[in-house]
């Protein structure tokens, strides 16, 4: 499919033919405040692209949550396509794919955060699999893979992966108006159709990592714990969909019940001291498989919070993604397809 450039961004942009032999490939990197990791990524991005036989042409797409840091400057002295999405109150982590995925031209989508770098012995193994029947979308492991991992069939993949631009038209994609877990409810609903979403025992990208508490107050910040509600209400239409988004947070709802009958013991008095040693006993248990006692007060507050999180997102009404507004999306610069490293391109 050819684009006029500077053609305004329309729906049903995404490319439909595949090549027997190989793919021609778009890379969609969603960014907010990445200055510190956009150009790692985005060079990571163009030695996987050059670094395998299975991609034949390959664009970049770079799309960014109206950064108030460098990000958008830095990107634009890359070879990629740069778009903007101005409107703070259209920027999420979701709307970055729905954007770039209307934006490209490729029969296969490889989604990257702006915060990683893309392994380059991943991206082959993924375009093979991904041409397997009726596979919709390819992972990996973030970092390290772990002792004994095979390759498994998921309900959804996450951070760096490999999508079949087809089977993500036939379903949608992603939702714009999910605060997160747009990863999350895209595989539902492509497992719902028939689609199978595999992880390979491969490294797929490095993530910079940071500790719990301050993820957890990132996540809060950023709305990303509304995500949850949101998710299922959206989903209220499947039974199935909406199991399934339960059993996912069984563990936080399990906290949440847990501390409404504490807060029951303290009105009733009755049972409080019960209570109190369950409720140390059950943290001593998430202390000694987490990180000693501050990482386990982290990681039940961010339970926490996506508890909280979770009652605000279901109290919000859905929003179609056709209504997402694609011509306020504004383009930095536009660029062309690669095939190998750009000439002009030096690291």
């Amino acid at each position: 499919m050819e684009r006029t450039s500077g053609a305004p961004l329309t729906q049903g942009d995404a490319a439909t033919d595949r090549d027997a032999d190989e793919v021609s490939l778009s890379v969609v990197v969603p960014t907010y405040n990445e200055e510190d990791h956009v150009e790692a990524c985005l060079e990571s991005v163009f030695r996987a692209c050059a670094s395998t036989d299975a991609v034949g042409t390959y664009e970049v797409i770079l799309v960014d949550s109206n950064s108030t840091d460098a990000t958008v400057e830095l990107a634009a002295d890359y070879p990629v396509t740069v778009l903007q999405i101005p409107d703070e109150d259209l920027c999420t982590p979701a709307a970055g794919r729905y954007v770039g995925t209307h934006h490209a031209d490729g029969d296969a989508l490889l989604f990257v955060d702006g915060d990683m770098e893309v392994a380059a012995d991943w991206l082959p193994e993924a375009v093979a699999h991904l041409r397997e029947e009726d596979v919709a979308a390819v992972d990996g492991h973030l970092d390290e893979v772990p002792e004994n991992a095979t390759l498994v069939e998921r309900e959804s993949v996450r951070g760096v992966a490999l999508y079949d631009a087809d089977a993500l038209a036939a379903v949608g994609g992603f939702d714009p108006y999910l605060e997160s877990l747009e990863d999350v409810q895209l595989g539902l609903e492509l497992n719902a159709a028939g689609y199978r979403l595999l992880r390979v025992p491969t490294v797929s990208a490095r993530h910079p990592g940071s500790d719990v508490i301050t993820e957890t107050l990132r996540r809060w910040r950023n709305g990303y714990s509304r995500g949850n509600g949101q998710a299922i209400r959206r989903s209220l239409s499947s039974p199935q969909l909406v199991a399934k988004h339960v059993y996912r947070m069984r563990f936080r709802l399990v906290i949440g019940g847990w501390l409404g009958l504490g807060v029951l013991s303290l009105a009733t008095g009755v049972g409080v001291l019960p209570w109190l040693l369950g409720s140390a006993l059950g943290f001593r248990k998430i202390a000694s498989e987490r990180d000693g006692v501050v990482d386990a007060a982290g990681y039940v507050l961010y339970k926490l919070t996506l508890l909280v999180g979770l009652v605000l997102g279901l109290l919000e009404r859905p929003t179609s993604p056709e209504q997402f507004p694609l011509e306020r999306v504004e383009r930095v610069r536009e660029a062309g397809v690669h095939q190998g490293i750009p000439s002009d391109l030096q690291f």
